[in-house]
């Protein structure tokens, strides 16, 4: 018997069988991290919001700025063009995007600007320009034009406003506060920096 070509491919087969046992290991901890990263993976979604004509994603806590931007806008859009006779529904509908704390502040304005436009015989028509993502804070702003109409159809007053509002996303729906809402253009963290500049030199 050769024991020498015996050894080698003894050797040999000892070799492999290590070799085959370190990648049966390897793909046993592959499979098991995918399966571990696909049981945790939080829902991605892909759609396109209204307002909007770009897709966007949407994660369990994150989303593209598009998203925020689409929110704040609609917010605007139903605040904006407020009536006497649909002040209770859009505070309501407002309800279900605002925290708890914050849905009572807006509710009252919303309720106020509807009473102020009951006496005043006129509606509010809010025209958006622009609408801004500023993620330092999680804020929207909503820039435009805000007419008061009388009930004969003619424009009253026209202003440029903005509203802001901070989003994030919890659970993967959308939550909004610090709403507020002021005449002239958005109070961004580049503003606020340039009206800080200017009381200095002052």
């Amino acid at each position: 018997m050769n024991w020498d070509f015996f050894r080698k491919t003894y050797d040999k087969l000892a070799e492999n069988s290590r070799l085959y046992l370190f990648v049966i290991v390897a793909l046993v901890i592959v499979i098991l991290s995918q399966q571990w990263m696909i049981f945790t993976m939080k829902t991605k979604t892909t759609l396109v919001p209204p307002y909007l004509d770009k897709a966007v994603n949407i994660g369990y806590a994150t989303a593209s700025a598009g998203y925020y931007e689409s929110w704040g806008l609609y917010v605007a859009e139903l605040v904006g063009n407020l009536t006497p006779g649909d002040a209770t529904y859009v505070a309501n509908s407002l309800g279900k995007l605002f925290d708890a704390n914050d849905f009572a502040i807006v509710k009252g304005k919303v309720l106020a600007t509807a009473a102020a436009e009951r006496g005043d015989q006129a509606n509010f028509f809010f025209q958006a320009k622009r609408t801004i993502w500023q993620a330092a804070n999680k804020t929207v702003f909503v820039y435009g034009l805000l007419s008061q109409i009388n009930n004969l159809g003619q424009t009253v007053s026209k202003v440029h406003y903005t509203f802001s509002m901070a989003v994030h996303i919890e659970g993967g729906r959308p939550v909004l506060d610090n709403f507020n809402a002021y005449q002239g253009g958005p109070h961004t963290i580049k503003w606020t920096m340039a009206q800080e500049k200017d009381k200095g030199a002052k």
